[in-house]
């Protein structure tokens, strides 16, 4: 699979919407020597990977299918932010799993945990709506708009989805898999009970 076909299919899961890092990490892939060196020191601590493993697994549970530690979605984290993001989306992400991790996320209740993730939702919405602001704000002045990093949840919630379903776990079997597709159907019924298609 190459990045646009990722892209596209994660741009489906999610309604249509990804960040502007998300897309630019995606079609670029390269970075300036700086970047690559910054990146080269990017990993997460056994705790960092633990939490990330664990917020992914709340994200996507195993329920009848394979939930996202199955499917070893906090190393797919790690090596994207590491690989095809900026030196500032780091710093954001690591910002918002260390606030998670003050609050003592991992030995917090279920509900406790699910209460920190909706908040961190919340200030992830509204930090995507100050940066649109600021954003219009800069462009009606005419000055140039230095992009942020991606709020934490944000950056989160997306490259769960994108690890979780391009895995083999989540594509063969939370989603209609078929190993050889035959001819093309532009237009087929979902039958009742029926997985969504894996692309």
């Amino acid at each position: 699979m190459n990045r646009r076909d990722a892209i596209s299919r994660v741009a489906l899961l999610m309604g249509g919407t990804l960040t502007a890092p998300t897309m630019i990490a995606f079609l670029n892939g390269c970075k300036t020597t700086n970047e690559t060196a910054n990146a080269a020191n990017f990993a997460f601590s056994t705790d960092h990977l633990n939490l990330v493993s664990e917020i992914a697994e709340i994200i996507i549970p195993k329920t009848d299918t394979p939930g996202a530690k199955d499917a070893k979605v906090g190393e797919f984290v790690q090596v994207m932010l590491k690989d095809c993001y900026y030196e500032k989306d780091q710093k954001s992400f690591m910002a918002g799993l260390e606030k998670l991790d003050k609050k003592d996320f991992l030995k917090a209740t279920p509900e406790e945990q699910t209460a920190m993730l909706i908040e961190a939702e919340t200030e992830a919405a509204d930090e995507l709506k100050k940066i649109g602001e600021d954003r219009g704000k800069a462009k009606e002045a005419g000055k140039t708009f230095e992009e942020p990093g991606v709020p934490f949840f944000r950056l989160m919630k997306e490259l769960t989805l994108l690890g979780y379903f391009t895995s083999e776990q989540g594509a063969q079997q939370a989603l209609e898999y078929v190993p050889v597709p035959g001819r093309y159907d532009g237009c087929v019924d979902l039958k009742p009970g029926q997985k969504a298609w894996a692309m």
